[in-house]
């Protein structure tokens, strides 16, 4: 097309027709900025349909991880269960008049297995990675990133509270057999037994039961203030996520 309009001018030249020889040189122009208007446009609407197949992609690898992470919140709301039950049993058995019996070993090891959330995260790097603007969506991606920011953040910090430790040090010294759990030869896992020096002592002896409420009331907040109250959010963050993909699919 441009051959052939350049044989045009030089004919409109050579007969000394400079107006249409003008208008033929303005219409190649325009036709030049038409044709890179079109590759610009083109261009941007394969890059907006990359992106946002990137964007379902990445929704699609988060609402995977968060619903991993729901899994494993499950998970941890059952040993939180097992802490507050087996600390009320422990509490009833030395505030009655009953010896030490040995069935009891379980529940004192229970009491100090504390489960420790894993947080699913490598859809986060991956969305990170391409740039957080990815996610179209302003309150969607604000509602992921204030729960791999804020509330996953309370949950580990709530989950690695230093006194527990010392909770944890105050406890064994109590005890001739500390183990929370353990694996037989064949690598599976079996809970396993506390049993302490002096059951007796263990009655009177305010700092120890001090500890053991005090780890009850540590287990019921993350049990119900964070865990099942954040399942409920999460799965709430899931519907949007799939509300945000039926727009975009």
């Amino acid at each position: 097309m441009i051959r052939f309009y350049r044989k045009i001018r030089q004919q409109l030249l050579s007969n000394n027709k400079f107006r249409k020889y003008l208008f033929y040189a303005i219409g190649e122009i325009v036709l030049v900025v038409i044709g890179i208007l079109i590759a610009l446009w083109v261009n941007n609407l394969n890059i907006k349909n990359q992106q946002r197949v990137d964007e379902v992609n990445v929704l699609k690898e988060l609402k995977k991880d968060f619903q991993a992470d729901i899994r494993d919140f499950q998970i941890g709301m059952g040993h939180y269960k097992n802490i507050i039950t087996s600390v009320d049993l422990i509490l009833e058995s030395l505030e009655s008049t009953n010896g030490y019996n040995d069935s009891l070993d379980k529940y004192f090891a229970r009491t100090v297995a504390w489960p420790i959330s894993v947080i699913h995260k490598n859809s986060l790097d991956v969305l990170k990675s391409k740039g957080l603007g990815l996610i179209s969506n302003d309150s969607l991606r604000k509602e992921i990133l204030y729960f791999h920011g804020t509330v996953y953040t309370s949950i580990k910090n709530w989950e690695n509270y230093l006194n527990r430790d010392m909770y944890f040090e105050e406890m064994i010294k109590r005890f001739d057999k500390v183990e929370p759990w353990k694996y037989d030869k064949l690598g599976k896992f079996t809970r396993g037994e506390m049993k302490p020096n002096n059951y007796n002592a263990l009655k009177t002896d305010t700092l120890y039961l001090s500890i053991l409420r005090t780890m009850k009331r540590d287990a019921e907040f993350l049990l119900y203030g964070r865990y099942l109250n954040n399942i409920e959010k999460l799965d709430s963050l899931i519907v949007n996520i799939d509300k945000e993909l039926a727009i975009l699919e």
